[in-house]
């Protein structure tokens, strides 16, 4: 049952709002024309809480009133049509208020429902602090563009953030101004990153840049791009930071998965690490059988920023 929910609620999303209304208006239109055929001895309430229902899931909670109201008329004029005898005028009138409670009512809580879905999506993809991607939903992220490149045969680079010393900033200056910190570095990956790419916080202090379809040259004009942000938004701060970037281009990812494609930006960011930090490496992985111990430097990218930050 919950699959098909969640299937329904996809095509929903990709139908839009004013097309989820418009269908609703067109059902409660389908349904009183059944229920006037019908005769009004034949009971169809049932059957209008569908298109209630599809308007407030789908377009939102004052569609979803419109169309519980418009139910509400359609029916009073089908029994009405049809023939319906009360023996007060008033009866009719009172039944159509109490119907139009009960579909707004079902809207309403469909409405809530869907708002708390889509605030759980939100959270459970996104990382609360930067606004970026979350871990578990970059493996997502970068599983489908694996994919992608393995179908148009294309490279996919990916580059591995670390801050340099952020235990000290911490230690220094407090928790308050190292979550600045952190969120520092995820406005900067948002806004110079492509809408293609996926920039995701993976752990306290390290993020990674998903770059789909991007060979080493297209990947080394971001980076450059965001070697400069860093350096604008570190110097405008007054934060004494830097950052070690690992950057590997896969030119083969033929049989790569995203936990080895992770795991091969990890050991080179930490290569950089281990030369002194402050600093950005390119590589290349030119077969999927390759080791992190295989990456080679490119033979066509251009020279890569070596300072993210001005010094001290």
């Amino acid at each position: 049952m919950a699959p098909l929910l969640a299937s329904l609620s996809r095509r929903l999303d990709r139908l839009g709002a004013r097309k989820a209304l418009a269908l609703g208006v067109c059902a409660a239109l389908v349904i009183g024309e059944i229920d006037y055929l019908t005769g009004y001895e034949v009971g169809m309430g049932l059957f209008y809480l569908g298109p209630v229902a599809l308007a407030a899931w789908g377009a939102g909670r004052w569609p979803g009133v419109f169309v519980a109201a418009l139910c509400c008329v359609i029916w009073y004029v089908a029994d009405w049509a049809a023939g319906a005898v009360y023996s007060h005028p008033a009866i009719p009138v009172w039944n159509a208020l109490i119907r139009f409670g009960s579909f707004l009512i079902v809207g309403l809580l469909l409405t809530t429902l869907r708002q708390r879905l889509r605030a759980l999506k939100r959270l459970a993809t996104t990382d609360a602090l930067t606004g970026l991607f979350s871990r578990h939903a970059l493996g997502d992220r970068l599983r489908h563009d694996i994919a992608l490149t393995q179908r148009r045969q294309s490279a996919l680079t990916l580059a591995y953030v670390d801050v340099d010393d952020f235990k000290l900033v911490n230690d220094t200056h407090g928790h308050a101004q190292g979550d600045h910190l952190l969120q520092l570095v995820g406005s900067v990956l948002m806004r110079s990153t492509r809408k293609s790419d996926t920039a995701a916080r993976v752990g306290g202090d390290e993020f990674v840049v998903v770059m789909p379809d991007t060979d080493g040259q297209g990947a080394a004009q971001v980076i450059q791009k965001i070697a400069r942000e860093f350096q604008d938004a570190f110097g405008a701060s007054h934060l004494q930071a830097t950052c070690s970037i690992g950057v590997v281009t896969f030119q083969d990812t033929a049989l790569l998965s995203p936990s080895r494609a992770m795991a091969v930006a990890d050991e080179l960011m930490y290569r950089v690490k281990r030369k002194g930090k402050d600093a950005v490496e390119f590589a290349v992985w030119g077969s999927a059988g390759r080791g992190a111990s295989d990456l080679r430097s490119p033979s066509t990218a251009p020279p890569p920023p070596t300072r993210l930050a001005p010094p001290a």
